[in-house]
């Protein structure tokens, strides 16, 4: 392409310089024979515009022949190495102004790159994790369903296992649902949709089923909140984020202990504090409690998959909202959630 392009240049070249010396002559011819100093003088003129007219249609050929050749090299080598060569960016030309477009597009790949890597990173972890958390229960089931075929079964055993047995159907389910939760937040299938509304009622709507649990383990559940106070936030997936908070409040608390739930407004955001006498979390574990499928130590022989809080975070941010805790071992955490007003 390039070799054209100089071709039909030195052709416009040759054309111009046959047309500007047949001017000249007829021109010459003209003045001779009209004898005139002024139309000597006119010619005279001519020539020296024909040829500054040349010397600048040479010098501009140059150019663009200069600029189509950078111009071809970095877009071959965006092409075959994803980075462009070095140019003077802050040159008032042409030619600089198409480079800077073209290290915006550069860099505009770049980033595409850049987080088409991490989905696939990201992806891969997440069937790494529900590869890890899956082979659990259905280990179990198998082993179990396998035990019940058995004919010397006493009933007592008998129903032992199945007992067992559906707790790892229920496990399986549980994990399903929240891995397919999870999944459609990180890959962005849906959007949430949130809006200004009451957060006694979402609290309402959470501290049902949440209340029966509690009573088994004798814990009372105290709530301020006034019915006045409202906060930007999707009632279904906040409502979900403190289900988990609350969830994990009566699980990780003691029989005959207190949860205590606060809501507060302030100038930017309203804070709801989810406070319990439970059994604490190490200050070495908080930085972790949040990614998905940890679990802490001292509560790995409770039921639970380690995605809840780690949803509950994700939730949150989507609504401008944010989360963090506060915790002392053997004395209880507390869980603070902030929702924006507006």
């Amino acid at each position: 392409m390039r070799n054209k392009t100089k071709i039909s240049t030195n052709t416009l070249m040759r054309i111009r310089n046959y047309g500007n010396g047949v001017f000249i002559i007829v021109a010459g011819v003209i003045s001779f024979i009209l004898h005139s100093r002024a139309n000597f003088f006119l010619y005279g003129l001519y020539i020296l515009t024909i040829l500054l007219n040349g010397l600048i249609g040479r010098q501009l050929i140059k150019e663009v022949e200069t600029y189509s050749d950078i111009l071809e090299k970095n877009i071959t080598q965006i092409i075959q190495e994803g980075k462009m060569q070095k140019f003077f960016k802050y040159h008032d030309s042409l030619l600089s102004k198409s480079q800077m477009q073209l290290a915006r597009l550069c860099d505009h790949m770049e980033r595409v790159i850049g987080e088409a890597k991490r989905d696939k990173e990201i992806l891969q972890g997440l069937v790494s994790d529900i590869a890890h958390q899956v082979k659990t229960p259905i280990a179990n089931a198998v082993l179990y369903t396998t035990a019940l075929q058995k004919n010397n079964l006493s009933d007592e055993k008998r129903a032992s296992y199945l007992k067992i047995l559906l707790e790892q159907i229920d496990k399986l389910d549980f994990l399903m649902d929240n891995l397919l939760k999870m999944s459609r937040l990180e890959v962005g299938i849906f959007l949430l949709s949130p809006q200004v509304l009451s957060i006694q009622e979402t609290l309402a709507g959470v501290l049902g089923s949440i209340a029966i649990k509690a009573a088994e383990k004798d814990i009372m559940i105290r709530v301020e909140c006034g019915e006045e106070l409202t906060a930007l936030h999707d009632r279904k997936w906040t409502g979900e984020v403190l289900e988990n908070v609350l969830d994990n409040a009566v699980k990780y608390t003691p029989e005959h202990g207190n949860i205590t739930v606060s809501v507060k407004r302030y100038e930017i955001y309203t804070l709801i504090e989810i406070s319990d006498t439970g059994i604490g979390i190490s200050q070495d574990e908080i930085p972790k409690i949040f990614q998905r499928f940890y679990r802490g130590k001292n509560v790995r022989d409770k039921a639970g998959v380690g995605i809840g809080l780690y949803l509950a975070r994700q939730i949150l941010s989507m609504e401008k909202g944010g989360i963090s805790v506060q915790s002392v071992c053997g004395k209880g955490s507390k869980f603070s959630i902030y929702l924006s007003n507006d």
